[in-house]
């Protein structure tokens, strides 16, 4: 029996972290630059904010990828907005990166347990089932971390501000 995610003719590429060779990593750049190029499947990884939402960002702080101190999970979404990828690119809201895309499909690398809760409400409300792939990739507490907090009432919720489906960064390339 064949996985519908992976039924497609031909051999499969992925867009590692959005295609991070390009453009700097889960950035809307890079994701940009890979379906432009043809990419059908990108792949990224979440986290999930203080308050709920999924971001594609592949660290548990910004340190490395954003030159500032914090961890993604114990920030607000408002917060985190500010934070730059490189210094330049916005970190994008998964549920965004979906919509921007409906024929796009993601292989998506769940980092940490609090973006375990709120992964299946953004599939339903992007109407994603088919075509975002979720895998858990959870190695916090082996690493010597504390676990993140799991927000409180997330289903079907998002911050103030935060709108259903508005790209970001730059509407669905032609």
């Amino acid at each position: 029996m064949a996985i519908a995610f992976l039924d497609a003719p031909g051999p499969l590429a992925f867009a590692h972290r959005g295609g991070a060779a390009h453009a700097p990593e889960n950035s809307w750049r890079a994701f940009e630059h890979a379906v432009g190029l043809g990419y059908r499947y990108l792949e990224t990884d979440l986290h999930a904010t203080a308050d709920g939402v999924l971001v594609a960002f592949h660290d548990k702080t910004l340190t490395r990828v954003c030159g500032q101190d914090g961890r993604v999970c114990r920030l607000s979404y408002a917060e985190l907005s500010a934070a730059r990828i490189n210094g330049t690119e916005q970190i994008p809201v998964l549920e965004d990166l979906l919509t921007a895309w409906p024929d796009i499909r993601f292989n998506l690398d769940v980092k940490d347990a609090p973006a375990i809760a709120p992964l299946p409400d953004v599939l339903r409300r992007t109407n994603a089932w088919d075509r975002g792939l979720p895998g858990v990739v959870l190695g916090e507490q082996a690493a010597g971390h504390p676990p993140c907090p799991r927000p409180p009432g997330l289903h079907g919720r998002l911050p103030a501000g935060h709108r259903r489906g508005a790209v970001r960064r730059s509407p669905r390339p032609p």
